[in-house]
C-alpha cells in the first residue's frame, strides 16, 4: 500500500466527520437551518402528497387529512416575502382537492373551511395556482425512435467553439432541467452557470480534471443540491441522487439542443468543496454534485473518447 493510499484511508473518518457537521448545520431538521428553507421544503413535500393522491385511479374520499392539516399549519407560518412558489403549488393542489370532492358531491366539512381560508389568502395576494393534476396524452409514452437514437449517440465532448451560448439556449436547458424527477418533488437541485472565462478557469483548476481542454471551455455548469431539502438518516444520500438525476437531464438537454457536453466529477474533500463554493459564489448549504462543461462543438472532425460499454448482460440482470 502506498503512503498516499494510506493517508487517504486514514483521512476518511475526518471527511465523514465534516459531512456530519455540515448536515447538522444545514439539514432541514437542524435548529439553525433558516426557517424559510425548512418551511419551503416541508410545504413542497406535503403539497405533492395531495397531487399524488389525486393522480391515482380511485382516490379515497377525504384522503390525506393529517398531512393536509400539517400543510395548512406550515402555510399559516409561511411568509410570502420568502417566495411565492410554495404558495402557488399549494394553492393549485388544495384547489384541485376541493374541486374533486365537489365533483363527487362530498362535503369536506371543517377541513374544507380550513382550506378555504388559505385559498382566500392566495386570492387576496393575486397568487396563481400552479399545483394539482393535469391530463397527459398517452401519445407521450409511445416509442420515439429519434429520441432513442439521440440518447444512444450521446458522448462526452471536449472540443468546443469559442462561443458563449445564447440566453435562449440557456433558458431551454433550464426548462428541461426543471422537469427532472425528484424525491417528493422537492426540486433541491440548482444549476450555477458561468460564462466568465477567468472564473471558469479558476473553477476548472480547482476541480482539476479538465487539463488538456480547459482553455476551450466557455460555458460551465456547477450542479448542486440544497442540504436543507433533507433531514433524517434515511435521506443522508438523497441530495446526490436528486442532483445526479438533474445532471443527466442537463446532459440530455445539451444533446437535444445540438450542444456538446462533458461531465466533470466533484469527488473532492470538504476543504476543496468549500474552495469551489467560494470561487463560484455558491452557498455552503449546497452540496456539489458535478460540473458540466458544454457549448457548441467543433464543427469539423470532432473526436470523442470511444468509451466502450460493458456487455448488456453484465448490466441488465433479470431476476
Amino acid at each position: 500500500m502506498s503512503i498516499k493510499t494510506l493517508l487517504n484511508l486514514l483521512a476518511t473518518p475526518l471527511e465523514y466527520g465534516f459531512d456530519t457537521l455540515r448536515a447538522f448545520k444545514w439539514s432541514k431538521a437542524s435548529p439553525v437551518c433558516p426557517k424559510s428553507k425548512q418551511l419551503h421544503y416541508d410545504i413542497l413535500l406535503l403539497a405533492h402528497t395531495v397531487e399524488k393522491g389525486l393522480s391515482v385511479s380511485n382516490p379515497r374520499r377525504k384522503f390525506g387529512i393529517e398531512k393536509i392539516t400539517s400543510l395548512l399549519s406550515f402555510l399559516e407560518c409561511y411568509d410570502e416575502s420568502w417566495g411565492v412558489f410554495p404558495l402557488e403549488k399549494s394553492y393549485g393542489c388544495l384547489s384541485a382537492y376541493v374541486q374533486w370532492h365537489k365533483s363527487i358531491d362530498f362535503d369536506l366539512c371543517e377541513l374544507g373551511d380550513e382550506i378555504n381560508v388559505f385559498l382566500k389568502r392566495c386570492k387576496s395576494l393575486n397568487i396563481t395556482p400552479k399545483g394539482g393534476v393535469k391530463s397527459l396524452s398517452t401519445m407521450n409514452h409511445k416509442q420515439n425512435a429519434i429520441f432513442e437514437q439521440s440518447l444512444n449517440d450521446r458522448a462526452s465532448c471536449r472540443r468546443f467553439e469559442p462561443e458563449v451560448v445564447s440566453d435562449d439556449i440557456l433558458e431551454r436547458i433550464g426548462r428541461i432541467a426543471v422537469r427532472t424527477p425528484s424525491q417528493c418533488n422537492r426540486q433541491s437541485s440548482r444549476l450555477h452557470y458561468y460564462a466568465d472565462k477567468n472564473l471558469i478557469n479558476k473553477l476548472l483548476l480547482a476541480q482539476g480534471g479538465a487539463e488538456g481542454f480547459r482553455e476551450s471551455v466557455h460555458n460551465l455548469f456547477v450542479i448542486t443540491s440544497e442540504m436543507s431539502a433533507w433531514s433524517g438518516i434515511k435521506a443522508r444520500s438523497q441530495a446526490y441522487v436528486d442532483g445526479s438525476l438533474t445532471s443527466m437531464q442537463v446532459l440530455n438537454a445539451c444533446q437535444s439542443l445540438g450542444l456538446g457536453a462533458c461531465p466533470l466529477n466533484l469527488a473532492v474533500t470538504n476543504f476543496k468543496e468549500k474552495e469551489i463554493c467560494k470561487i463560484g459564489g455558491i452557498s455552503d448549504g449546497e452540496r456539489l454534485i458535478m460540473m458540466i462543461a458544454f457549448g457548441i462543438p467543433e464543427k469539423a472532425n470532432l473526436q470523442v473518447a470511444r468509451s466502450e460499454r460493458l456487455p448488456i448482460n453484465h448490466v441488465l440482470i433479470s431476476h
